[in-house]
């Protein structure tokens, strides 16, 4: 009896060891270990048991291969080592997660294996901005992009600008290096188009984002137009209107003259050196208005210039014209920097003196008259400069022995042009009683000392006389009451520089003492 029941002990204990095998062992993940422990689908992961855990022997003609699950899919693929060594392959559909080993009905616990999230490498999109889509030559536009993809803007990224070289081809623009995106995917250049042009944007990979381009923005080109500007012209003479038309290309600049309401061309020229000269003929005293314009072409948009408006005036004006044609020669003379006197609808002699200078540097016939000769150099004028700049002197002066005028200068640029009259060259008997030439002294002096009154010697008088040297020499009116008919337009005086009284009266305080002074032929 007591064997029976020993033995049936030992029967339901082996039993019941038997049903233990065929549980689920330990779900701690300490089963066995991996190796690699991450990677992506399709990596081979060698699988060593650990502790008791045992896989079928690869020798066993009998045994039944485990199955490998990641994250409870199953691998395509597991090769028995060894009772401790498997190999599976991660199947394509394997997210991160834990690995199990089923051995017929045990199922062993391993650590997670990670997988990497691959994301599909995505294209980004340019967004090109132009701050002017539209320019004149010259002038200057911004050209901005902004790179962007499905998560928002795109840094770190490398751009570079290009534009179009014909025939579908582009090229870096010259000026213009690379960028790099910043925090809002933003780059941007400064850029100067000499024509209608196309720009687009290049970026480089980076990350999981593909190189990426723009599509082209245009900047379109209007021409630079520039009429010169011409302040009085006569009737009956031809004057001439000049400018310039940039950039330099073949082409025709049209001259148009507003008439009531309607501009109508009234003169044609080829611009090809990038400059022209119209010839006009008005014919009606009064202001007329004149443009400029350029058709559109292959490389530029059509150009219209600024209006410039001319004073038309009469035929001759001299002394004692009056209206308003004389105010507007005395504008135009003033910005030609020569000395017209107060603002006066008179032709006075302060006009006769502005004439005859200006008369003087053309080199045209020195009558003081406005005629014909002198229309025509106004609506292209001679301008004359310094022989001797003196850029730091608030005042300088230099006489023209030559031409006969005196020119005031601030700061090494001229300020005004008078007419004077200098030596003659003839012999006279002096207040010594002496024989002597009438020569005016050439060279470098400086104002020395002023006589605010007038003074009366044997030879004459001197109105408010600047002496430039110690021998008598000065720049000085005559005291005439007719305030100017005593300037001839020739040299005339016996050795100093002679200008009218209303002159001198408007520049005795300018040439202070210590003023500079050349004096040349």
């Amino acid at each position: 009896m007591t064997g029976k029941l020993r033995g049936t002990t030992i029967a339901i204990f082996a039993m019941l060891l038997s049903t233990a095998a065929i549980g689920t062992a330990s779900a701690t993940g300490t089963d066995f270990t991996l190796s690699p422990t991450s990677g992506p689908v399709g990596t081979s992961v060698t699988i060593n048991a650990a502790g008791t855990t045992a896989f079928p022997s690869p020798t066993d003609a009998n045994a039944v291969a485990p199955t490998v699950d990641f994250n409870a899919v199953a691998a395509t693929a597991v090769t028995m080592v060894s009772s401790t060594e498997l190999t599976a392959v991660v199947p394509p559909t394997a997210v991160t997660g834990p690995v199990t080993v089923t051995v017929g009905t045990t199922t062993y616990s391993g650590p997670t294996f990670t997988i990497p999230v691959v994301t599909t490498p995505e294209t980004p999109t340019w967004t090109v901005t132009l701050s002017r889509p539209s320019v004149i030559y010259g002038a200057s536009t911004k050209v901005t992009g902004v790179l962007t993809g499905t998560s928002g803007p795109v840094a770190g990224a490398t751009a570079r600008l290009q534009q179009s070289a014909g025939s579908g081809g582009w090229r870096p623009v010259p000026v213009t290096t690379s960028a790099t995106t910043n925090r809002a995917g933003t780059v941007h250049w400064t850029v100067t188009p000499g024509q209608n042009e196309q720009y687009r944007i290049s970026a480089s990979a980076i990350g999981n984002y593909l190189a990426a381009l723009s599509d082209p923005a245009t900047v379109q080109v209007q021409p630079k137009l520039v009429l010169h500007p011409l302040a009085v012209a006569s009737t009956g003479v031809t004057s001439h209107l000049t400018g310039i038309v940039r950039p330099a290309i073949a082409g025709t600049v049209e001259l148009q003259q507003l008439g009531g309401s309607t501009w109508r061309t009234v003169a044609h020229a080829n611009a090809r050196n990038g400059s022209f000269s119209f010839p006009i003929n008005p014919t009606r005293i009064g202001v007329a208005s004149y443009r400029l314009v350029e058709d559109a072409n292959a490389l530029h948009l059509a150009g219209i210039s600024s209006t410039v408006q001319i004073d038309i005036t009469r035929g001759e004006l001299r002394y004692g014209s009056t209206g308003p044609e004389v105010h507007a020669l005395q504008r135009q003379l003033r910005r030609l920097h020569y000395d017209v006197g107060p603002p006066s609808s008179i032709y006075g002699w302060d006009m006769v003196h502005a004439v005859t200078a200006f008369e003087k540097v053309q080199g045209i016939d020195r009558d003081g008259v406005a005629g014909n000769q002198t229309w025509k150099r106004l609506s292209n004028p001679k301008v004359p400069h310094l022989e001797h700049p003196y850029p730091s002197a608030p005042v300088a002066v230099e006489v023209n022995l030559t031409k006969q005028v005196l020119m005031i200068a601030k700061y090494g640029k001229i300020w005004r042009i008078l007419d004077t009259s200098t030596a003659g060259g003839y012999t006279y008997t002096d207040s010594a009683g002496l024989q002597a030439t009438a020569i005016t002294p050439t060279g470098h002096f400086t104002i020395q000392y002023k006589i605010d009154h007038l003074v009366t010697d044997k030879l004459g008088t001197l109105w408010r006389p600047s002496y430039f040297n110690y021998s008598g020499d000065a720049i000085h009116g005559e005291g005439d009451t007719n305030s100017g008919s005593n300037v001839p337009p020739y040299a005339a005086s016996h050795g100093c520089v002679r200008i009218t009284d209303l002159a001198v009266d408007r520049y005795y305080n300018t040439l202070a003492v210590g003023t500079p002074v050349w004096i040349y032929y």
